[in-house]
């Protein structure tokens, strides 16, 4: 009888085990079930609603969301309720529903990250930023900027950019990405200098700063103002001396100042070419200058060179296809203009590419 009394008891604590863990547990698991279900549904509007915020998707994660805080008062239930207020555009709705969830969320970096979204779209920048810092953003904003920028978008660029100087404008990288975009979108754009003079303030790395002063350069080179650009590239190649970029742009600036200085500038290509023979640029300009002097064997010979190192250079197959298409070779033009569009993956470059195809085929 005792050990069935005490068999009872233990029974009875488990029981009682089970009921609170079950209160416990149960509604904090629920309440997840239809937030993630929310999120689902948001994420199906986003991508297939777009242009109908409103739409079935948002209606369905709005009822999910309503039995999720019936269960539970999780600050997460919140964050879902702000992502359904975005997507239908109600930004002030969904900054101030975080707002209301205090430093619940301080802890969640995905939802810190949505919620500078929904400030910048309110109009409230100092509190997005403060977010996105939260978030740690800063490397998915730069990194955003430099995948536009290798993409030629350079409107992009210039957004992600912006976002980036917004989030740390201690760091020199952010506002050289923002200084380069504005130099392609406008090279006479002087908030593009002053960028890129903020840059060159905030780093005291070399190869840097030879990178910052030789865009600086070719800046200057597209507003007609190659003495000052050859001075800029003749301090970047004093503190990099053996970065190519700024020899390069040493050179052919200083060819068009003064033609009578051809020599030097081919001497420093070819020493270019020779401790940086990955360089493309030193070989297409110097065959660009064979052919200037009409020694087409040395200049197909340097275009070939090119073609050696890097077979899948869409900037030496375009100079070489245009070569032969100069000297007639239709043939060899086609084939390298073809495998220039092949591997070109700027958007205005293949179209450059294609016609000049076209005007081949025309012959």
């Amino acid at each position: 009888m005792k050990i069935l009394g005490r068999a009872k008891i233990i029974a009875l604590f488990v029981l009682i085990g089970a009921v609170l863990v079950t209160a416990l547990i149960l509604p904090s698991a629920a309440s997840a079930w239809f937030r993630n279900a929310a999120h689902a549904q948001i994420a199906r509007a986003l991508k297939t609603d777009q242009g109908n915020h409103a739409g079935l998707p948002l209606q369905i994660a709005d009822a999910q969301l309503a039995h999720a805080r019936a269960w539970s008062g999780d600050a997460r239930v919140e964050f879902a309720q702000a992502r359904v207020l975005l997507a239908r555009g109600d930004a002030s709705r969904a900054a101030d529903t975080l707002r209301a969830t205090g430093d619940a969320l301080d802890d969640d970096f995905i939802a810190q990250f949505v919620w500078g979204q929904a400030e910048w779209q309110a109009g409230n920048a100092s509190a997005a930023f403060a977010r996105w810092r939260a978030a740690g953003a800063l490397d998915y904003f730069a990194n955003q900027s430099m995948r536009a920028g290798f993409k030629h978008e350079w409107r992009d660029a210039e957004k992600y950019a912006r976002l980036a100087v917004g989030i740390a404008p201690e760091r020199a990288e952010t506002h050289y990405y923002l200084g380069d975009a504005l130099g392609y979108l406008t090279p006479n754009n002087p908030e593009a200098m002053r960028e890129l003079g903020r840059a060159a303030e905030l780093t005291a790395d070399p190869e840097f700063l030879s990178t910052i002063f030789s865009r600086q350069g070719e800046l200057l080179v597209t507003q007609g103002k190659d003495r000052d650009a050859l001075a800029l590239f003749e301090r970047a190649q004093k503190i990099a001396p053996r970065d190519s970029r700024p020899r390069i742009d040493y050179a052919l600036t200083l060819l068009r100042l003064d033609p009578s200085a051809e020599r030097q500038a081919v001497e420093i290509l070819t020493r270019v070419v020779d401790d940086a023979p990955w360089t493309i640029g030193a070989h297409l300009a110097l065959a660009r200058l064979a052919e200037s002097h009409g020694d087409m064997q040395s200049a197909e010979e340097w275009y070939r060179a090119a073609l050696a190192r890097d077979a899948h250079s869409s900037d030496a197959l375009f100079a070489a296809g245009q070569f032969y298409a100069r000297q007639n070779r239709v043939d060899d033009a086609k084939k390298m203009l073809t495998l220039a569009l092949k591997y070109e993956p700027h958007v205005d470059d293949q179209q450059a590419i294609a016609r000049a195809l076209v005007e081949l085929n025309a012959r």
